[in-house]
């Protein structure tokens, strides 16, 4: 394992939020029961709030076995987004603007207290842009931003787009490049058939948003990546540093572009770790000027 950390020196009190509008005990129990949050077994927790937003065509289950992980240092809300899993008959979203409005109020009354964001490849560019929708709304800016395996889209990436592909052409690129659908699944085709819609709209998203205009946003940002990811290299990854006025840095582990499979405990333990400096900082940054 391997670590690379590029500072950026800033801070996050550059920018104070505008007073979030108080919330009802109601309404913050509307948000954490909600649709867009798939949290089974979840014990109540103080610990700072991480919405973990999944990769393409994947819905929050990728997260599940992360839900009570370090309990009272993390309480995780795993994002369902419309086409997948329990929200299956809903069409999926193909225009990222368009669910980032969708999600905004739905997180923004859980801004209550500390949070941040973790995204893996598509759910990276999602929760970057989620974050930067929720400041310019008035509320109040995560922690921190965990951004996993893929690049901001003011970078192009080094392969072509593929959402125009037909369905056999698109399965077999999507396998050649991130490896992402499993052998269960390719071996049967009506279920394919039931995740392909969500996929393909994830991927029409990212493409759609490829040369958007650099945001900058004061949060820092963690950009995490697998040594061995054939798509997303460490130099991509570095463009995130431009996104943001409160410190950057990269961190690499073992395995490919799904590296959060077999590094899970160690990828959490880094957040974890993180997040205890990042909840004072934000503590103080939320107190009045």
């Amino acid at each position: 394992m391997s670590v690379s950390d590029t500072p950026k020196s800033a801070s996050i009190a550059q920018a104070r939020p505008q007073a979030p509008a108080r919330r009802t005990a109601h309404e913050k129990s509307d948000a954490t029961h909600s649709r867009w949050f798939l949290r089974p077994g979840a014990r109540p927790g103080t610990g700072v709030r991480l919405f973990c937003f999944p990769c393409a065509g994947y819905g929050a289950a990728m997260y599940r076995q992360w839900i009570n992980a370090h309990l009272g240092e993390l309480d995780i809300y795993p994002v369902q987004t419309p086409g997948r899993g329990t929200r299956l008959s809903e069409p999926a979203v193909a225009s990222l603007p368009d669910l980032v409005a969708r999600l905004v109020p739905v997180i923004a009354p859980l801004t209550d207290r500390p949070y941040a964001f973790f995204g893996h490849s598509f759910g990276a560019v999602l929760a970057a842009f989620t974050c930067a929708a929720l400041i310019r709304s008035g509320h109040p800016a995560p922690a921190h931003l965990f951004l996993s395996a893929r690049q901001p889209p003011n970078r192009r990436g080094p392969v072509p787009p593929l959402s125009h592909l037909s369905d056999a052409d698109f399965i077999t690129e999507i396998n050649n490049r991130y490896g992402g659908i499993p052998a269960q699944i390719l071996d049967e085709p009506d279920i394919l058939a039931l995740l392909l819609p969500a996929l393909r709209a994830d991927i029409r998203a990212l493409e759609d948003l490829e040369g958007h205009q650099i945001l900058s946003l004061p949060v820092p940002i963690t950009a995490y990546g697998g040594q061995s990811d054939a798509i997303v290299s460490p130099e991509l990854m570095d463009s995130w540093q431009h996104w943001t006025s409160a410190g950057y840095r990269r961190r690499l582990f073992e395995g490919g572009h799904f590296f959060i499979e077999s590094q899970r405990d160690a990828l959490l333990k880094d957040m974890s770790e993180t997040l205890a400096q990042s909840k004072t900082d934000y503590l103080r940054w939320r107190q009045p000027a």
